[in-house]
């Protein structure tokens, strides 16, 4: 989670995600608080606060651990996973 945050807020990250399987990507840029996000797939871009931006992706990864860790219970017990969970404030049982 911290990554997010250095990234939300404008910190070395900001900038571009490419992705490995195709030549599309997703800039990102930073303005008075609000994230501009423009996918090379879409013809449109999407803009939202940084609060927002960081809350999404928060309750994105509370959801996702909380579907692998029950369909995959011994995740629960793994050391990174254990501490992602903290990191979004997310306490999963072993």
């Amino acid at each position: 989670m911290q990554q997010v945050m250095i990234f939300a807020q404008g910190g070395q990250a900001l900038g571009k995600i490419d992705f490995t399987e195709n030549d599309e990507c997703i800039d990102f840029t930073l303005s008075q608080g609000t994230l501009r996000m423009a996918p090379s797939y879409m013809e449109s871009e999407l803009n939202c606060t940084v609060d927002e931006f960081v809350a999404a992706g928060t309750e994105f990864i509370r959801g996702e651990l909380r579907r692998v860790t029950s369909e995959y219970p011994s995740l629960a017990r793994n050391s990174h996973v254990r501490a992602l969970a903290r990191d979004v404030g997310l306490e999963i049982p072993e």
